[in-house]
């Protein structure tokens, strides 16, 4: 029988960070990626937070932001989760450093337990089949003292994605044999077809005990650094962070680590990692993807996301066209992954007001 409730103890941090510059004029500094909505109802994050309710409780979910976007994180998860529950570091310094600094402060919260990091900004369904992956990837946590993946079941050869080798079967998961970040397309065509090869996802469950002698043998100076991280008032924290060497957690521990098992996920995923990827994750497939006001006319393959003017789209195909009232993106779909170019634009010409 499928697990229905996750062990007391279990706890969620999700990680908010960066700034999401592939999802402007949507995503602005004051305004990040997490807090942008695809349904015009509940921002990213605060489906990311709904989605583990009930199988782990809203105070033991905890968010970790910048520090830069501390009063719009504050401001959207008012009657989410408690306010102490927004771990804010000085900087972002990549996935390693937060997990460690999170969990640590975790830990010094609430005791040992089981962490989940997650990211705050992936589109996920349906919520029940992702809570019962999560228990699994829980329970194959605290049974087996390692750490495990949740990998996703590929759809398509992509080259953008990392991807885990599973190997023999482990309780309700598999060791995973190497990790394979971005391949070529010949050879992610190959991968998929073996079927011996998922989607890493990025989404982690470890228990703090198994976390700190990982990082203590593969990160020994963010090891001991993360404790007295947690400690560290809030006015000092900043230059101590600004030592740490970034990197993201995949790279310091997952593919170090001879310790890590996947569970399968039952769910579709998708990182949205760009407007081309938001289009293709709610079902551009099928056509266009309009949000709000806005009419697609003999056009094709369009998304469109207006502000409270009318948007007409006629006669054009693989577009982006995303108004923000302030801001007019028009990008052809295939280029919108380099829309981070146009925030550097931006910054070089001294249009800090649009950043």
């Amino acid at each position: 029988m499928a697990r229905t409730s996750a062990p007391a103890r279990a706890s969620v941090l999700i990680i908010a960070g960066g700034r999401g510059t592939r999802f402007w004029p949507a995503s602005r500094e004051a305004k990040p990626k997490p807090l942008f909505s695809i349904n015009g109802n509940n921002s990213l994050l605060a489906d990311t937070i709904a989605r583990h309710v009930p199988l782990i409780p809203r105070d033991r979910i905890f968010v970790l932001a910048a520090a830069a976007h501390q009063a719009p994180f504050r401001q959207a998860l008012r009657g989410l989760i408690p306010a102490r529950n927004l771990i804010v570091e000085p900087q972002g310094r990549g996935t390693a450093v937060a997990i460690a600094y999170g969990a640590a402060v975790i830990k010094r919260r609430l005791g040992d337990g089981i962490i989940a990091a997650v990211a705050a900004d992936h589109y996920i369904k349906p919520a029940d089949q992702y809570r019962r992956t999560l228990a699994d990837a829980i329970g194959l946590a605290a049974a087996q003292d390692s750490i495990v993946a949740i990998g996703i079941p590929p759809t398509r050869p992509e080259t953008g994605y990392g991807y885990q080798k599973i190997g023999s079967k482990v309780g309700a998961g598999f060791r995973i044999e190497k990790f394979v970040e971005k391949p070529p397309l010949a050879i992610a065509r190959r991968m998929v077809r073996s079927g011996r090869y998922l989607w890493n996802a990025s989404m982690f469950v470890v228990s703090t005990r198994t976390l700190v002698q990982e990082f203590s043998t593969h990160c020994p100076d963010l090891s001991a650094a993360a404790d007295r991280l947690a400690q560290t008032p809030h006015k000092k924290l900043a230059r101590a962070y600004s030592r740490l060497q970034y990197d993201s957690f995949d790279r310091v521990i997952m593919e170090k680590s001879a310790n890590v098992l996947s569970v399968r996920a039952r769910f579709s995923w998708h990182d949205v990692g760009s407007w081309d990827g938001l289009w293709d994750a709610v079902g551009g497939a099928d056509g266009n993807v309009i949000r709000g006001n806005a009419i697609a006319l003999d056009s094709e393959r369009v998304l469109a996301f207006p502000d409270s003017r009318l948007m007409v789209l006629f006669g054009v195909r693989d577009l982006i066209v995303v108004d923000t009232g302030d801001a007019i993106l028009v990008a052809h779909r295939e280029r919108s992954p380099q829309v981070g170019r146009v925030t550097q634009e931006l910054e070089r010409r001294g249009l800090k007001r649009y950043l």
